[in-house]
C-alpha cells in the first residue's frame, strides 16, 4: 500500500476552539499544500508552502522526518497587488529563527521554512494575489489565490490600559463595528495573568479564556458567572496556594469571506447525524491550502474593577482559589 506523506497547517492559528484539519488524501499524486493568512497587526507576513507526496517504498513516518520530504528545492512566492500591479518575491526563512518554532510531532521540526515579506510592503486596501512558481512540476502554471485584506475594527470596550468589570449577576457587552465589509467572522476571548506563590516559589500562569469562536456577531455578551467558572476550572484548588491577579488583555480576531468559508466548510459535514467526515477546503487553483486575511487586535493592561476583585476573593465560585 502506498504511504502518503502530507503538510498538516501550523494549527491553532486561525481561529482558537476551531479544530478543521484539512483531510489530505490523494492516491498517486504530488501537490502542495499552501497556508497563508494576511494579519496586517503583525510585522511580516508568513506564507507556509509544503508537499504532498505518495512513496511506494518508504515509511510515512520516515518521510515525516526527513525535509527534503516536505519541502520545494526550486520555488517563487510572489504576492503581487491586483490594484497597482506591485509585485513582491518573499524571502525563504526558517521560522524556527523567527520565533515561530515548529511544534512537535509527526513532521520534521528543522528546518522550519516559511516565505516572509514585511508588513509595511503591502497597501493597506489592496487585494493580493499569491503565486507560486514551482520548478519541474508546474513549469507552465502558478498555482494561485487572491485575498482581500482585512483593516483594524472599530470598538469601544474594553480599552487599553483600562479596566473591566465582571459580576456573577451581570453581563459584560462586548462589541466592534468592522472598518469594512469584507470582515465576517470574529473570535473573541480574554488572556488571564495570575501569579501563584506555594512554599515560597512563585509561578506565573496565562489563561487563555473563549468567549465566542468563529461567530458572525458584532455584539456579544459575557455572562460574569462564566469568568469564575472559568477559573475555576483552570485553576488547581490547593490551600498551599495563595494567587495575585495581575492583569488581564482582550483580543479579537476578525476574519475575511476565505476563513468563513473554510470554518463552514469544516464543520459542515460534523453535524450528529452526518457521516463524520471531514470535507476538504481549498481556494488555491492548484493543491490544497487557504490564503486569506485576517486581523488581531489585542488591547492589554486591563485591570479588574474592585468588585470583580472581590468576588474573586470572596464569591462562592472561586473563594477556594486563594486570590489576595
Amino acid at each position: 500500500m502506498y504511504k502518503l506523506i502530507f503538510a498538516l497547517f501550523i494549527a491553532g492559528f486561525i481561529f482558537s476552539g476551531c479544530d478543521n484539519e484539512l483531510d489530505l488524501v490523494a492516491d498517486y499524486e504530488e501537490f502542495p499544500v499552501v497556508y497563508g493568512l494576511i494579519d496586517l497587526a503583525d510585522t511580516a507576513q508568513y506564507i507556509r508552502v509544503e508537499r504532498v507526496f505518495v512513496d511506494k517504498n518508504t515509511s510515512a513516518t520516515i518521510l515525516a522526518q526527513n525535509p527534503d520530504s516536505l519541502y520545494y528545492d526550486n520555488i517563487t512566492v510572489k504576492l503581487v497587488n491586483l490594484q497597482s500591479g506591485e509585485e513582491h518575491i518573499l524571502t525563504k526563512v526558517d521560522g524556527n529563527e523567527e520565533g515561530y518554532v515548529r511544534d512537535t510531532g509527526a513532521f520534521a521540526q528543522t528546518p522550519n521554512f516559511l516565505y516572509k515579506l514585511p508588513t509595511s510592503a503591502l497597501d493597506v486596501e489592496s487585494e493580493e494575489l499569491l503565486e507560486i512558481q514551482i520548478e519541474g512540476i508546474y513549469d507552465e502554471e502558478v498555482v494561485s489565490a487572491t485575498t482581500d485584506i482585512v483593516e483594524a475594527p472599530f470598538f469601544a470596550s474594553p480599552q487599553q490600559d483600562g479596566v473591566v468589570s465582571f459580576l456573577p449577576d451581570r453581563r459584560i457587552a462586548i462589541g466592534w463595528n468592522p472598518k469594512a465589509d469584507n470582515s465576517v467572522i470574529f473570535t473573541v476571548s480574554f488572556y488571564f495573568n495570575i501569579r501563584e506563590e506555594r512554599n515560597g516559589v512563585i509561578e506565573d500562569k496565562r489563561l487563555h479564556w473563549i468567549v465566542d469562536a468563529a461567530t458572525e456577531k458584532t455584539l456579544i455578551e459575557a455572562f460574569g458567572r462564566d469568568f469564575y467558572s472559568f477559573l475555576r476550572g483552570n485553576l488547581d484548588i490547593n490551600e498551599d496556594i495563595s494567587r495575585s491577579f495581575m492583569s488581564c488583555e482582550f483580543e479579537l480576531i476578525a476574519g475575511n469571506q476565505n476563513i468563513a468559508d473554510y470554518i463552514r466548510v469544516g464543520q459542515a459535514n460534523l453535524g450528529i447525524t452526518s457521516s463524520g467526515e471531514v470535507p476538504k477546503f481549498t481556494n488555491m487553483s492548484r493543491g490544497l491550502g487557504i490564503f486569506g486575511s485576517k486581523y488581531t487586535v489585542l488591547r492589554t493592561n486591563i485591570d479588574l474593577n474592585a468588585e470583580t476583585l472581590d468576588s474573586l476573593r470572596n464569591g462562592s465560585i472561586t473563594d477556594v482559589l486563594n486570590f489576595n
